[in-house]
């Protein structure tokens, strides 16, 4: 028999260790339905696994999961929106990387949190993967083609929905990785973005691959390589970025779930066993969107890896002086 996968062991350990004491300690919890906000749009993929995690959460607990989605800012509405609310566990926050991590430093003091110390981590739900896509008519074919272009050619134009996210901050390192001529180009959203690189009037992007990977499996976009541990099996002959180019790090933003600060600790551990066993369902992880995988890891390995990057990502922005355009 094939072992379990770490984060599905994982799972099953936390749901052991936690269950017993949550269903003693938290009677009577939820009383009311919980109210799930996702800081996003509805169709983005932070909603669509929203709503997948609110629709098996639902199946297991006593009370209904409903999403509310809080669009704005960044998605630091909506987190902000659940860092003021009442500590009792009727109100979770699915709250992407960036807005706990990147923006309260390029908008310090605006955003309403402290992201440190104004919500509680009850764990990491999933990681989104991308590639590295270029439009057809551009010919580099890996890396160091691509730098040559740049450097010999002028300004190769990349796009990215809005500025100071991680995909900005990611691309930022490249380009110093590279010493090449990279020049970024906002947009509002992915889609608009999308469309002017299939038109060719930008050039580059690492955008998630639930938005480019469409285009590169039918070949209107070439991949320079994935972001993850391995190959992507559907891109067998695009290579990972240690085989790329060994000795770079870029992020793969994660998603986590929390509640504001302040939940008894039995709540806390009574929504860290429900999460844990939800990701450890067979199946569930095979309805997450293309480039998103389970990720896994309660309360203390969330907080720990909360704490590590809100740190690494406000000396980064420090170093590659990014700000907000």
């Amino acid at each position: 028999m094939r072992p379990a996968a770490p984060w599905r062991r994982r799972g099953l350990l936390a749901t052991v260790a936690a269950t017993t004491a949550g269903r003693a300690l938290a009677q009577g919890f939820p009383q009311r339905p919980v109210r799930l906000v996702v800081p996003y749009g509805a169709g983005n993929v932070t909603d669509q696994l929203g709503r997948l995690l609110a629709e098996a959460l639902s199946r297991r607990w006593p009370q209904r999961v409903v999403v509310e989605n809080l669009p704005g800012a960044g998605g630091t509405l909506g987190v902000a929106a659940v860092a003021r609310a009442a500590p009792d566990g009727h109100t979770l926050v699915l709250a992407a990387m960036a807005a706990m991590t990147v923006t309260p430093h390029l908008q310090r003091g605006q955003v309403g949190y402290d992201p440190l110390a104004d919500l509680a981590p009850i764990g990491l739900v999933a990681v989104t993967r991308g590639a590295l896509a270029v439009h057809p008519a551009l010919p580099a074919r890996n890396l160091e083609e691509l730098a040559a272009q740049a450097r010999r050619a002028g300004p190769v134009f990349y796009y990215l929905a809005g500025s100071g996210t991680l995909p900005h901050l990611n691309m930022g390192l490249l380009k110093s990785a590279l010493d090449a001529p990279l020049e970024h180009v906002p947009y509002r959203t992915s889609a608009a973005g999308l469309a002017d690189l299939l038109a060719g009037r930008v050039q580059v992007t690492m955008d998630a691959a639930s938005v480019t990977l469409p285009a590169i499996l039918d070949g209107r976009l070439r991949a320079l390589f994935w972001n993850g541990p391995r190959r992507n099996p559907a891109l067998p002959g695009v290579p990972t970025l240690a085989e790329a180019l060994p000795g770079l790090d870029l992020a793969n933003p994660w998603l986590g779930l929390l509640a504001p600060r302040g939940l008894p600790a039995p709540i806390l551990a009574w929504l860290e066993a429900g999460l844990a066993a939800v990701l450890a369902t067979p199946g569930f992880a095979e309805r997450f969107d293309a480039g998103l995988e389970p990720l896994g890891g309660g309360a203390e390995v969330f907080a720990r890896q909360l704490r590590e990057d809100h740190a690494r990502f406000g000396a980064l922005l420090a170093r590659l002086n990014i700000r907000p355009d």
